[in-house]
């Protein structure tokens, strides 16, 4: 079947931002004089069994198709934000434009697409584990950590400790009577699904004890962090490829007790976040995932004792260079806060006795066009 419509780009360098057009041929007579919206979108698409993808329009043009050729000059904005395909383990990204016509006489649109011209990225192969560097284990005495942290922390944990086994045993009572009572005198959880199948009150009931113990779990270990203070400096400035600043520069902490064999880390990664939907009727939910990739250590050191009541930050007074991860790293590709591919740093104090501390960097700083240079 021959093509109907089709769409072709020219570029010229020397305009810069400004110098991309869009030729949108018209190759059946008949849709002239149709009603037609020209697109260009950034689309996500989750690689999953039942995926939740997302796009995002990045440009939208409506006419009337009144000739065999239309020439659409596409905004500065959309080459600024340097879109570019990417195929990761678990999204795919295409930074394409879209013509669609009004068919009437068909009842249905006549439409096609085509990927923006786009820059080739070549990164480096990693091959490091980044799930390993980005999120290590976290081995810490329990006992130790809890006599470390201020009295009202403690308090909290142990509130935390009793509250949490409180619910989980109640919330199994309540999945065993609902198992075995007739259903019309079930509790909470009933014994049938929104599509009228039958449904275990109890495995119900243990899903709910996993979630209520991960939350729990969670906030206890805020109350354990409690040992120190650890935050960031303001930082100032542009961060690109050439920048070197001191660790200490970056971060103050004092801790209340002594910490030995502590380890200091400067980490980043790409993100490839997104949906998919997992269980059916009541069970059906929507779950995100934020995998981490291309791990890069930028800075690492080993201190044998830090005292306490003394500053963190004048043990680590060496420079660190964010050149690496402009070189390892793709630059950010974003849809939306929970689809795309994302640009993350984080500073680590690992310490085998109390819970570990994280400050998450702020990316905004970042000179993006750093991340597509070679």
């Amino acid at each position: 079947m021959p093509k109907k419509v089709e769409i072709a780009y020219s570029y010229d360098p020397q305009q810069g931002h400004a110098g991309l057009t869009a030729e949108l041929k018209i190759l059946d007579p008949k849709l002239i004089g149709k009603e037609a919206t020209f697109t260009i979108k950034r689309f996500v698409k989750v690689k999953d069994s039942r995926p939740v993808n997302k796009s995002k329009d990045l440009f939208k043009h409506k006419f009337t198709a009144c000739s065999e050729t239309e020439t659409i000059n596409i905004p500065p904005h959309v080459l600024h934000e340097r879109p570019f395909g990417y195929n990761g383990t678990k999204i795919k990204i295409r930074c394409f434009g879209k013509l669609t016509i009004n068919d009437r006489l068909i009842r249905k649109d006549t439409s096609t697409e085509k990927d923006l011209p786009t820059v080739s990225l070549k990164k480096p192969k990693i091959t490091r584990s980044t799930k390993k560097l980005i999120d290590p284990k976290d081995v810490f005495s329990f006992t130790k950590n809890l006599m470390a942290i201020p009295a009202h922390n403690k308090l909290a944990t142990l509130c935390l400790l009793v509250i949490g086994a409180v619910i989980m045993v109640v919330n199994m009572m309540i999945g065993i009577h609902d198992e075995f009572s007739p259903r019309y005198a079930t509790y909470l959880y009933s014994q049938v699904n929104s599509d009228g199948e039958s449904s275990s009150p109890i495995v119900k009931a243990l899903f709910g004890c996993g979630a209520i113990g991960v939350a729990i779990w969670l906030a206890i270990k805020r109350q354990l962090r409690q040992y120190m203070t650890f935050r960031f400096k303001p930082i100032t400035g542009l961060i690109d490829r050439g920048t070197e600043r001191n660790v200490s520069d970056l971060i103050q902490g004092i801790s209340r007790t002594n910490l030995k064999d502590v380890t200091l880390r400067i980490v980043a990664c790409n993100l490839e976040k997104g949906k998919y939907v997992r269980g059916s009727g009541s069970n059906r939910r929507t779950v995100s995932f934020s995998v981490p990739k291309r791990g890069v250590l930028l800075y690492s050191k080993d201190v044998k004792l830090i005292p306490k009541n003394q500053p963190v930050e004048q043990y680590f007074l060496d420079p660190v260079s964010f050149e690496p991860m402009f070189k390892a790293l793709y630059p950010p590709n974003i849809v939306s806060k929970s689809h795309g591919l994302f640009v993350y740093w984080e500073v680590q104090l690992i310490h085998n006795e109390f819970v570990d501390q994280e400050l998450e960097g702020d990316t905004t700083q970042f000179k993006v066009d750093d991340f597509f240079t070679a």
